[in-house]
């Protein structure tokens, strides 16, 4: 007999409620559902690059919906662990990957039956598969603009994580040329101030006419 019900829903709005970078001191809270939306448009960005300008085979679409389901094991029950603790040694990293993978199953399985084949590459995700890699890229990139604006608030706490970013962004850079082109056009205004960002349009120069 098919599901009356469904959790799956209610179970992904609770990204609302987990605290990301559990251990540290922040200067601005970062709860996991706006990390994941966040990730989801700067994954989808990163597909667009691959597609639009290195004409790969890849789905902008595809890469958005990767990045959404990328915390499943987070949402269901897993929390967000420190990499601190999380990478302490091989044996705690083989078990927190094996609870996550359980958590990922946990949450397919509240799923309805009909629905089961479609979610499951999004939430089961296969490492090798260039959408896949992307959101990853994309996770980074979001981790790596949350440290630098945490220390540019003079925010200590981020310097290990920033080094930590740093050399994954680089690893990214180097493998995916849709990521450099997204650092080279993206990064920089991505870190820079609000009158930074929208400097070069037209409503500020109407603004400045209008008070003179």
């Amino acid at each position: 007999m098919s599901k009356q019900h469904s959790a799956f829903i209610g179970l992904m709005q609770r990204a609302r409620n987990v605290k990301r970078w559990p251990l540290m001191a922040q200067f601005q809270e970062e709860m996991l559902s706006t990390h994941i939306y966040e990730a989801s448009f700067v994954g989808h960005m990163l597909g667009a690059i691959a597609a639009d300008i290195f004409d790969e085979e890849v789905s902008p679409d595809r890469v958005a919906a990767m990045a959404l389901f990328h915390e499943g094991s987070e949402i269901a029950g897993m929390s967000d662990i420190p990499s601190p603790v999380k990478y302490h040694d091989p044996d705690t990293t083989t078990a927190i990957k094996k609870l996550e993978r359980r958590f990922e199953a946990m949450l397919l399985q509240t799923l309805p039956d009909a629905l089961k084949q479609r979610y499951q590459p999004l939430i089961e995700q296969d490492k090798h598969d260039v959408h896949v890699r992307l959101a990853k890229a994309a996770d980074v990139l979001c981790a790596y603009l949350k440290c630098d604006y945490e220390l540019s608030k003079s925010n200590g706490e981020f310097s290990n994580a920033m080094v930590e970013m740093e050399i994954q962004l680089k690893k990214y850079r180097d493998t995916l040329p849709s990521v450099d082109y997204f650092c080279q056009m993206f990064l920089d205004d991505a870190k820079s101030t609000l009158d930074e960002q929208t400097k070069d349009l037209e409503w500020v120069e109407r603004a400045s006419n209008l008070h003179l």
